[in-house]
């Protein structure tokens, strides 16, 4: 059974890398992409469709991944780290007064 899903995964990914080739083969007009004032290299319509897939990809994988959310719990961990730092000294500035009124 492991090696048809191989054989599946290998032919599917021949199948894409042939439309790749096919799509950038027929799909040459070159374009240029505004954003505001900026204007980026003439390209082929297929360099930017296939970049926008590829980078969409990869920004997928990391999102999936979770690596912006656990750049986000590591920032929550040291403010936290620092709140209980005060609160602790906080504490002990308390008790030092206590410990002077009696």
């Amino acid at each position: 059974m492991r090696k048809v899903a191989n054989l599946l995964s290998g032919l599917f990914l021949i199948l894409v890398f042939a439309a790749t080739i096919t799509f950038a083969y027929f799909n040459t007009t070159a374009v240029s992409i505004k954003f505001g004032s900026g204007v980026l290299a003439t390209q082929p319509v297929s360099v930017w469709i296939i970049g926008a897939f590829v980078s969409g990809g990869t920004l997928g994988l990391l999102l999936g991944l979770g690596i912006f959310r656990n750049l986000k719990s590591r920032s929550e961990i040291r403010q936290l780290t620092k709140q209980l730092s005060e609160a602790k000294q906080e504490v002990n500035d308390l008790r030092a007064i206590s410990l002077k009124e009696l």
